[in-house]
């Protein structure tokens, strides 16, 4: 069976549409239509219902898409494993991480992996886990780090849980807050938040801890996954910022934030590693998670799993 053929028929399936798929896959409308009609004639049944624009799937071409994604799978993966074995290394990685992650992990692992390993190159991809995900599953990248609670398990992924980030509230030195040893929930609100990109079943959870009333959302008034950013404004305003420990302590040893003291559940997040099942991680990015978790053992309000 021609690979080449299989991956026509299924940019078909994907597209719903010669016109399309040929567009997507750079060769001409009629050579995609001989091709698949080609296999169709190879297999013994049609896999396409053909209307006068769009093309619909059959019952059986359901069935055979479903293997032959998992057949062109397999062969990428043996191409990829076999150019790692031509090469012993990988001399680029690609790979993603969570905004609500990124600022206190990010910069220090990336300098760590510059000085152990120079000559690899790096491609970082800071975006949502649904983001993230799709261009895992595009193959796109080796593998991504999120908080587990916005993945749900797939039997095509591997999640391995990395740590625990803890973090807090915290606000510029002589804030109206600090001081005061009864501040309550309630009393935070009238002054609006700062925080990275939360995800919205995230900010369910915080609307629960802070005893919000349905319909009501905690008052986020600058949303931004630049942590810097969200420092240098709320060191000079009465703005709250909710972050991790790790991404703050910088700034609060340098005494431009503090942390609030107020009468809340933990607010934590279990990082994770999400990858492709059946995909063999090149040794760049072996290095590169490495790296990660040698820098996360270290962070301030980080709790690494038992051995």
């Amino acid at each position: 069976m021609d690979f080449k053929r299989l991956r026509y028929a299924l940019a078909v399936a994907d597209e719903g549409n010669f016109v399309r798929a040929a567009e997507k896959i750079s060769i001409s409308q009629p050579a995609l239509s001989r091709a698949v009609q080609t296999l169709e004639e190879e297999l013994g049944f049609l896999l396409f219902d053909r209307g006068n624009r769009n093309v619909a799937v059959t019952v059986a071409g359901a069935a055979f898409f479903n293997h032959a994604r998992r057949l062109l799978f397999d062969v990428r993966n043996m191409e990829h494993d076999l150019s790692l074995l031509r090469n012993g290394d990988s001399g680029h990685v690609a790979f993603g991480i969570g905004p609500l992650h990124s600022g206190a992990l990010l910069p220090r692992m990336l300098r760590q992996v510059r000085a152990d390993q120079p000559g690899i190159s790096l491609s970082v991809t800071i975006n949502t886990s649904s983001y993230l995900l799709d261009h895992l599953r595009g193959e796109e990248m080796e593998f991504f780090m999120s908080d587990v609670r916005l993945i749900d398990p797939a039997e095509d992924l591997i999640i391995t849980h990395e740590c625990r980030q803890y973090g807090g509230i915290y606000c510029r030195p002589g804030h109206p807050l600090l001081g005061r040893g009864d501040v309550t929930p309630p009393e935070l609100l009238p002054y609006g938040m700062a925080a990275p990109t939360i995800p919205e079943v995230l900010m369910t959870q915080m609307n629960k801890l802070f005893r919000l009333p349905p319909g009501r959302d905690l008052p986020i008034m600058l949303s931004c996954d630049s942590v810097h950013t969200l420092v240098d404004v709320v060191a000079e305003s009465d703005l709250l910022l909710i972050s991790s420990h790790a991404a703050l302590a910088e700034a609060a040893a340098e005494g431009r934030l503090e942390q609030v003291q107020v009468p809340l559940p933990p607010l934590w997040a279990d990082i994770a590693t999400i990858r492709l099942r059946g995909r063999t991680l090149s040794p760049g990015a072996q290095r590169v998670l490495q790296a990660a978790r040698e820098i996360l053992a270290q962070l301030a309000g980080t709790e690494m799993p038992r051995q």
